[in-house]
């Protein structure tokens, strides 16, 4: 295909745009054919506006700044029609501007997951992919939970991942957002600093996390210990420029002691005070983030009505953001109090009701967040997806929907991403195996929450979950699909994980009911948790193979499957997870 690209834009935008359409055709950029004229003009209006206009072989993608013709140029690359050796663009209607001014994502680089094994081109490459989809920012950290020392290897990986994608990230007018536990230490801190880890009395254990060293702040030196691995870990940056800091409550985090107790109305407000000050003085311009991140968990614990009463009488002017979200619903404290700051959320995409959670591939739950979604978008300014790797990728695209629209739907938005990314042709039969892998995930993970309520087995007449027959639809659909798919598309990562994980969950399910399902807790406990000794296919190959690829996807070799027992798939006659 012959395509010309002219306009006022810059170098870098026009060979972005060149990249992304040779990935997908055979272009010739050198002669006319399809003109594409790439403009900015700050007439437009809202900053990080576009729109597209033409027809025929004549088309103009503006942008109200650069970063609205980074956005303007993905919308053209993702809402075209795109055959083997063509594409054809789609106009918006009018200027297109978002709705949510904070867009963030969240590259969580730790604990050996893709992010961290990840090559670091790989990493510039998704983040590139991100921008084009429409996020504003990024978040990363310096994994403190899992570091001994702050000269040790994983520390020093941390930071140059961190930097290259910050780099990355500024390159392109991202914002950079760094994470701090103000309570998090060392793995190797002094035992005397220990927390007391009572601040967790929820039933199920745990709720809130207690991963790493979690220290009290109120014991003698504990509190310049901390500081100095906060302090070590912002200056990693200051060259490069961070934009926003979080600073974050539990998981990791939290002490119950009584000087500390509760801990988000006493130890973390004391510690994010002083975190508040070391920021101003290293990057004067950043904006703050104050986490509540399931804060009054379990029942009410005057966390968020001690925050609030704060923030109205003018005790806390350093806080610029508040972000508030939990495991499950949106907390409702927040939803019937007028609102003291601007609001984000803080979507939890990566974890939700299966283990390892990307030990099956894609783990799409589109029903599940548009509910959360438009429970809480009259407060929210924006949010920050949390991401463990590539597995959760649709659900990205997912909330960077919202963050554009807040009153998109779902069908609409991944639709767009499967026409893109899988083809016009498979597109809503790809969206359709989305929601059917939703339907068992949600009705497994409540059918096993069900028996933990009745103190054993199912009762008569609760519903008999897994569902066969959308297991079955989405295989059957998946494989129609794949047949009839361009060897491009069959073979990129983004249809193997979904396909994977349709492929797995039939296998999966056919087999518990194949051996005579029980309906009971440990049983739906096994479909949900895999580990090496009640993997429901270690004798079935072609699964194995499935799993195995699965690995090769996020980059992980044999002895790190014994590094990261959240994110990996189990794989037989590897090195497992302890």
């Amino acid at each position: 295909m012959k395509i010309k690209i002219t306009g006022n834009a810059s170098d870098a935008c026009k060979e972005l745009l060149k990249k992304h359409i040779s990935k997908r055709i055979d272009a010739s950029f050198e002669v006319g054919g399809l003109e594409i004229r790439l403009a900015t003009d700050e007439a437009l209006g809202k900053p990080e506006s576009y729109s597209i206009a033409g027809d025929g072989d004549m088309w103009t993608v503006t942008g109200s700044d650069e970063k609205g013709l980074y956005y303007g140029i993905g919308k053209l690359l993702h809402s075209a029609v795109w055959t083997e050796d063509e594409f054809f663009p789609k106009p918006t209607d009018g200027v297109i501007s978002p709705d949510c001014d904070f867009r963030c994502i969240y590259f969580s680089v730790h604990a050996f997951n893709w992010y961290f094994m990840a090559p670091t081109e790989d990493l510039e490459e998704y983040l590139e992919e991100m921008i084009l989809y429409g996020y504003n920012a990024l978040h990363t950290i310096v994994p403190v939970f899992n570091i001994h020392q702050l000269d040790d290897d994983v520390f020093k990986e941390s930071v140059k991942k961190n930097r290259a994608i910050f780099a990355a990230a500024k390159k392109v007018g991202l914002k950079t957002v760094f994470g701090v536990n103000p309570n998090q230490g060392l793995l190797s801190a002094p035992h005397e600093f220990d927390a007391d880890l009572s601040y967790d009395t929820s039933d199920v254990g745990r709720y809130r996390g207690w991963a790493g060293r979690n220290l009290c702040p109120n014991k003698p030196g504990a509190t310049e210990y901390l500081r100095n691995i906060w302090l070590k870990c912002l200056e990693q940056f200051t060259d490069i420029g961070i934009d926003y800091v979080i600073t974050w409550p539990y998981d990791e985090g939290g002490c119950g002691c009584e000087k500390c107790a509760p801990w988000g109305a006493g130890g973390f407000d004391k510690l994010s005070r002083l975190l508040a000050q070391d920021v101003r003085e290293l990057y004067p311009a950043a904006k703050f983030i104050y986490s509540t991140w399931t804060f009054d968990v379990p029942g009410d614990q005057k966390e968020y009505s001690t925050l609030y009463k704060r923030l109205e009488a003018g005790e806390m002017d350093y806080v610029d953001y508040l972000m508030t979200d939990a495991h499950g619903a949106y907390p409702k404290f927040v939803l019937e109090h007028p609102l003291v700051r601007p609001i984000v959320s803080f979507p939890e995409i990566s974890m939700w009701g299966l283990f390892p959670w990307g030990g099956y591939g894609a783990n799409p739950l589109p029903k599940r967040f548009e509910e959360i979604w438009d429970s809480a978008k009259g407060v929210l300014s924006g949010g920050d997806p949390y991401s463990e790797g590539l597995y959760e990728d649709i659900s990205k695209i997912q909330f960077i929907g919202y963050f554009w629209n807040k009153n998109a739907r779902y069908k609409d938005i991944l639709r767009e991403y499967a026409s893109y990314e899988f083809g016009e042709d498979v597109a809503d039969d790809a969206v359709r195996i989305m929601e059917l892998i939703e339907v068992n995930h949600v009705g497994v993970y409540a059918a096993q929450q069900r028996c933990l309520e009745n103190g054993g087995p199912a009762k008569e007449g609760d519903p008999i979950s897994p569902d066969m027959p959308a297991a079955q639809e989405a295989y059957d659909l998946v494989m129609a699909a794949d047949s009839r798919m361009s060897e491009l598309r069959k073979n990129s990562w983004r249809w193997r994980i979904l396909y994977i994980r349709t492929v797995l969950d039939y296998k999966r399910y056919k087999a518990f009911f194949d051996r005579g399902m029980r309906q009971c807790y440990e049983d739906f406990h096994i479909l949900r948790h895999d580990d090496e000794e009640n993997q429901v296919l270690k004798n079935d190959a072609g699964a194995q193979a499935l799993y195995q690829e699965l690995r090769d996807i996020y980059h992980c070799l044999d002895h790190d499957n014994g590094r990261n027992k959240w994110t990996l798939p189990v794989v037989q006659g590897a090195c497992h997870i302890k």
